[in-house]
Formats: C-alpha cells, structure tokens, sequence
C-alpha cells in the first residue's frame, strides 16, 4: 500500500473526498526529518496531517512545509516550515556512505540527484585532479573523495554558509587529505588555480541555470592531454544540443576543440524539462605548422 493511500485511510474521517485527493503522493526526507508539500488546500489541515504521518511513520522525528522555492544567487529554500516534531532543523543526512552535515532550511539538498552523485564517482581514474566549482556542501566533492583515488579536489563554493559545512563535512569523513575547501566566486577562483599552475582532469560545473558565463574562465584549467568538462543545464531532451553548443563556440574562442562523450537526463524539472548533464572532452587544437 503506498503512502497516500495510508494517508487516506488515517485522515478519511476528517477530509472530504476531494480533500482527501489533494494528500501529496510521496515526501522528501533528510536524516529522520520529513519535508511536504501540500496544496494550499490543505494549510489549515497541516497540523493533522503531519501527525498522522509520524503515526504512519515512527522513524521520522520531525514534519516541515515547503511552501517555497529554491531562489537567489545562494540557491536557499525560501520558505521551510516547521509543523511538528523536534523542531531542530539541523541534519545529518547519510547516503551511498557518505555523511552530509547541513541545516536543510537553509542549505538546498536534492535527492533526485542521487543517481548523478553516485555515477559521476564511478568516472574518476585513479590520480586525476578534479576542480568542482559551485562545490556546495560537498554533493560531488564527497562521492569522489570517499569513492575513488583522486590526487586532489579542489572544490569552491561562494555561500560562507554552505562553504562551512563543505569544510565540516570534509573533517566528518576524513577527507582532508583529499578533499581543498575553497570559499570565493567560482569566476575568480578557477583563474587563481590556472595562474598557480593546477589543470585538471576533471572539472564539474554542477550548477542551475546552466553557468554559461562561467565557461571561459573554467576553460584555463585545460591539460595538454585534454580535460572532461561535466556541464549541466535545464532543457527539452530533444534540445539538449543547445547546451553543447553554447559550450562549444566559447571552446572555439579559446583556440580549443571540444567533443560529447555523453549525456545523462538525471531528472525531470517541470512539463518538458529535464535536468541535463553533459560530459564534454576539450583538449588543445593541434598548430598545422
């Protein structure tokens, strides 16, 4: 039986028929906290209905409303609610073995993207030097570092917030040695590295909308050898090109070529849209003379 038909069956003696319709299907949780969202139908019921789902659900410890969006240059929920339970909004959240620390009313954490966290480890050769820009609280940066043999990551991120769990979640699974927090703007930061002499072997762009404007400067961290660029983006799956394209023609300005490897549709994102990621291989043109 799946859990709005319980959710039914608890409240049926409390929502009318066309109330009962409107229960979400399923929930989002983060550690023992559960995360719903209703239609604002069903607000001046969120009491109940969020006891009636730790009735359901003894394991979970705490209900929120998302009532929001992820919004602003920081990508924060705009509007958690607590309704019942420990109201501590603090986490710690674990998967594939990994310990994210983080206070999820603050800090945005997608389990859609599990599937992408997981696989992209499984890419990593032994020894690459890895750049993830717009690192977060380490959603990539942790999978790699735990899951395969990098030389090192260095992983920037521009929210002092979310750069202060990046740094607490390092230390929680015993990556420092592995793992290099770096607080500043991605634009900036990856010019810093190139001038210091890193080109990487992997560079993530993680990051909605897709950081056109951020392709340039991420270009100056291409090895001789060539460089895989993971590159993401919200769009058609019949339109995915564009992606690549906009990639390209910067590519092309940098007297480098570039090439699809592959691409992923991680999640969908609305009617039509997908989450996108592509793996993009630039390298060097060869000089004819």
């Amino acid at each position: 039986m799946g859990f709005k038909t319980k959710l039914k069956s608890s409240l049926k003696d409390i929502l009318s028929e066309t109330e009962l319709d409107l229960l979400p299907r399923g929930f989002q949780s983060i550690g023992k906290i559960m995360i719903l969202k209703l239609n604002p139908d069903l607000y001046s019921y969120k009491a109940i209905i969020a006891q009636k789902c730790m009735e359901l659900l003894p394991s979970i410890k705490a209900v929120y409303l998302n009532k929001g969006k992820i919004e602003g240059t920081f990508r924060k929920p705009n509007n958690m609610e607590y309704i019942a339970g420990e109201n501590n909004s603090l986490v710690r959240h674990k998967e594939h073995d990994i310990i994210y620390s983080f206070d999820f009313t603050k800090i945005m954490f997608s389990q859609g993207n599990l599937s992408e966290r997981k696989f992209l480890a499984t890419l990593v050769k032994d020894g690459e030097i890895i750049v993830d820009m717009f690192a977060g609280i380490g959603y990539f940066s942790l999978p790699i570092g735990k899951h395969s043999k990098p030389s090192r990551i260095y992983s920037i991120e521009l929210n002092p917030e979310a750069y202060n769990y990046l740094v607490e979640n390092v230390k929680l699974n015993h990556l420092e040695e592995v793992i290099f927090p770096i607080n500043g703007d991605c634009k900036k930061e990856v010019v810093k590295l190139s001038h210091s002499g890193i080109k990487a072997h992997r560079v993530i762009m993680g990051v909605f909308p897709a950081p056109k404007n951020y392709i340039k400067e991420a270009l100056l961290l291409v090895r001789d050898e060539g460089t895989t660029y993971h590159y993401e983006g919200v769009i058609e799956k019949s339109k995915y090109m564009s992606l690549f394209d906009d990639f390209n023609k910067i590519t092309e300005t940098q007297d480098l070529k570039c090439k699809l490897l592959d691409k992923r549709f991680v999640k969908s994102y609305g009617p039509h849209l997908y989450h996108t990621v592509l793996d993009i291989f630039v390298n060097k043109i060869e000089s004819s003379y």
